[in-house]
């Protein structure tokens, strides 16, 4: 078993190679979310994925009026297509998280713990299944707390104050209003729900994780969700009979025996903050290929659309332009030519 294997099953495990997923909900429980920071970015993620493809419309009515997705800040603390199904699970696990009663958290936000507290206890109140714009949300707020000086940190364009109300289940996406981003009580805007027991939670997270992105380790998960390395930790060990470990972690055992198996030659052009290329970021080194991961990861959290060659990121690409990292073999440019017309590749 090679790392080229690893990274072939990989492909397969994201529905990128012979098989699509069966709809825009089995893709998204599988990846473990879809990162949604750029809206277009995880359209195309999701049609690269889903049998029939996926439009911008389709997604649309999947968040908004099937309501079988739903958007939110969820793994790192940001945006995520998952199942609305799922929701209960993440914010069990999401729930773990305490960074906003740090004192240089709080600083940096210009809130007090006072504030915070105040604002996680309003919302529950003054937030429903009627979809608020920011601004709404943000007086809303203000004139159940009194807080008149909140309205800046309210509004800020990341939404850092409002992301610890995401990670309680107490907040998430609602349909656009024009230009401007809206949000809803989840339990409202889906179903009330029973609360989930947090390491069960964790647990059903981690398995998912390796099942995609893995084999993986504790660390990796915990950096790749943003949860306590303890946690992390723990979790693995009351999965640790059913892991079984290969070069760069663990798997779940019950997938470990199709890792090795023969699959077909693949190239992709993946967008910008595809789930095949964030879920790698720890890995780059086994991933890319050359000494090219600051093209792929690059400053300020941007993430490079990318050529991926069986499971290897073998380049990047504009729009209009492959710009290869290795010498690419006519079967490879050919593929290139006959899928991605439009795009030339760089000499």
């Amino acid at each position: 078993m090679t790392w080229g294997d690893i990274l072939r099953w990989r492909i397969e495990r994201q529905f990128l190679g012979a098989t699509r997923g069966p709809d825009l909900v089995a893709v998204a429980r599988r990846l473990s979310g879809v990162h949604a920071q750029l809206a277009a970015s995880a359209v195309t993620a999701l049609h690269l994925r889903v049998a029939g493809g996926a439009t911008a419309a389709s997604v649309d009515e999947a968040l908004w009026g099937s309501r079988t997705l739903v958007k939110t800040w969820a793994a790192r603390g940001t945006l995520h297509l998952l199942p609305a199904a799922d929701l209960p699970t993440w914010v069990a696990a999401m729930s773990t998280r305490t960074r906003e009663t740090t004192g240089s958290w709080l600083r940096y936000h210009g809130v007090t713990a006072e504030q915070m507290a105040d604002i996680i206890a309003a919302v529950p109140d003054v937030l429903g299944g009627e979809p608020l714009t920011r601004e709404e949300l943000a007086a809303a707020i203000i004139k159940a707390t009194r807080h008149k000086d909140l309205r800046e940190p309210l509004t800020q364009g990341f939404g850092a104050v409002l992301k610890p109300l995401a990670f309680r289940g107490l907040l998430c996406s609602g349909p656009p209003l024009g230009r401007n981003v809206t949000f809803v009580a989840p339990r409202q805007w889906l179903d009330e729900w029973d609360e989930v027991e947090t390491e069960r939670a964790i647990d059903t997270l981690a398995l998912a994780y390796l099942g995609t992105y893995g084999p993986s380790t504790a660390d990796e998960f915990s950096r790749w969700f943003d949860l306590k390395p303890a946690l992390a930790k723990r979790s693995f060990a009351r999965l640790a009979d059913d892991l079984v470990e290969l070069e760069g972690g663990v798997l779940p055992a019950g997938l470990a025996g199709e890792v090795a198996g023969k699959r077909p030659a693949s190239v992709h052009l993946l967008p910008a903050f595809d789930p095949y290329v964030v879920g790698s970021l720890r890995q780059l080194d086994r991933v890319v290929s050359g000494d090219n991961k600051a093209k792929v990861s690059r400053p300020q959290g941007w993430i490079s659309p990318a050529l991926v060659v069986d499971g290897r990121i073998d380049g990047v690409w504009d729009g209009d332009t492959v710009t290869p990292f290795v010498p690419l073999a006519r079967s490879i440019r050919s593929a290139l030519a006959r899928g991605f017309p439009e795009v030339g590749v760089a000499d």
